[in-house]
């Protein structure tokens, strides 16, 4: 459906913004301002995940080749979250803190998550911090399968589990920004044994955008990077990320070592 064909205005403003969003976080990462964001097209693959078309141009006489960009785009009623990456697929989730559910956490988590999450969800006796903890989940969860770009049937959430870990000596969840070591939670991912469709060469981040909001980002390692075992191998020079908030075409401001990281995996660094 053309976005301006939408009966409802607050969805119309929601869908522009998104497509404003993503055509401009694509134009700027690392096209050297090559690319007018009008120009970009889109398509979808087998699974219904939208993609770039990236043609070959000629810039000043020389032919061009533009960089393997890949996105992925997510929203809440209050935000918009746009995830950006050079030769790596990428996913995205965002969810609202305030998130209710209409039927009981541990009843809804016993439908979609596998056992060693329902477990972990069952030793939190808090039941505030056992919902914080299950949308925080459900926002890692949610990034694997779009990154994956299989959606839920090709990816069920039940086949891989992932883990947030407490580090030793560490208390809390939240810290400021300042490099995995600082953090404390670590994340960890299991997948199946008997799913094809599904792998561990993963990273993830789960921060807060906003203090309304948890965000999570999953995207694919380098496989030079990981041993026999999917370890990496060399973490200090492992996936750096760059968080903005942004107004598109207004104003754009930087995260790093402003906004509260909840946890990441081992070889994130920012």
């Amino acid at each position: 459906m053309h976005v301006l064909e939408m009966k409802e205005k607050q969805l119309q403003k929601q869908a522009l913004l998104a497509r404003v969003l993503v055509r401009t976080s694509l134009a700027r990462s690392d096209t050297d301002g090559k690319i007018n964001p009008k120009s970009l097209k889109f398509r979808k693959n087998t699974f219904g995940k939208p993609e770039v078309i990236w043609p070959f141009e000629k810039h000043n006489g020389n032919e061009w080749k533009p960089p393997p960009l890949c996105f992925n785009l997510a929203h809440t009623s209050s935000l918009i979250a746009c995830g950006v990456t050079t030769k790596s697929s990428v996913g995205i989730d965002v969810e609202e803190k305030g998130r209710r559910m209409n039927s009981n956490i541990l009843k809804f988590a016993r439908r979609y998550f596998s056992l060693p999450e329902i477990a972990w969800l069952e030793g939190i006796p808090d039941p505030e911090r056992q919902r914080q903890k299950f949308i925080q989940l459900w926002t890692l969860k949610e990034a694997y399968v779009k990154a994956l770009g299989r959606g839920i049937s090709g990816a069920p959430l039940k086949d891989f589990t992932v883990h947030l870990k407490n580090l030793s000596g560490i208390k809390g969840d939240l810290c400021q920004c300042g490099g995995a070591a600082s953090l404390a939670q670590t994340i960890t991912l299991d997948v199946s044994r008997n799913s094809d469709a599904i792998t561990s060469n993963w990273q993830f981040l789960l921060f807060q955008p906003t203090d309304l909001h948890y965000a999570s980002v999953c995207m694919e390692q380098s496989e030079n990077h990981l041993d026999e075992e999917g370890r990496d191998e060399n973490s200090c020079s492992g996936i750096k990320m760059q968080i903005w908030r942004t107004v598109p075409l207004v104003k754009d401001e930087s995260f790093s070592g402003k906004q509260a990281i909840l946890a990441c995996s081992n070889s994130v660094r920012f």
